[in-house]
């Protein structure tokens, strides 16, 4: 008889938690709290990781198509490439939405500083110079 390369207890609480973290990430796009394209990484790992948990084998196949002998290896390996890839995906979505604010809180000082020319035509008296304080605000 050979050895299961994961206890069937351990195989199935792994199950339980991997089908409900699917659930709550389901949950969370219904919700509208998670947005299906962030969500995508997520569940496509889970359902991986489901599969790799169901049948333990397809992690010793993958692992000696890779040529690593230990399939343990394999998967701290994996884990290491997807949280580097989930690392920069997130850095590159912070930078994308940095750029973004910065951008948008330049057009809302023009803006303001518009407004304010505006009324002050409106009332009949010349535009006022802006606070030194709004025209760094300004160059920023």
């Amino acid at each position: 008889m050979t050895q299961a390369i994961l206890p069937v207890e351990i195989q199935l609480l792994s199950l339980v938690v991997l089908v409900v973290f699917s659930a709550w990430v389901l949950w969370l796009i219904r919700t509208q709290q998670l947005h299906l394209r962030e969500s995508l990484i997520w569940l496509l790992t889970t359902v991986a990781a489901i599969a790799v948990t169901a049948w333990p084998e397809l992690l010793v196949r993958a692992s000696r198509l890779v040529g690593v002998q230990v399939p343990a290896n394999a998967l701290f390996g994996a884990g290491l490439l997807y949280l580097a890839l989930n690392v920069l995906a997130v850095t590159i979505g912070v930078s994308r939405n940095t750029t973004t604010v910065r951008r948008l809180a330049q057009e809302c000082a023009l803006l303001r500083a518009e407004v304010v020319e505006l009324r002050a035509r409106l009332d009949g008296r010349p535009p006022a110079a802006p606070a030194p304080r709004e025209q760094e605000k300004a160059k920023r």
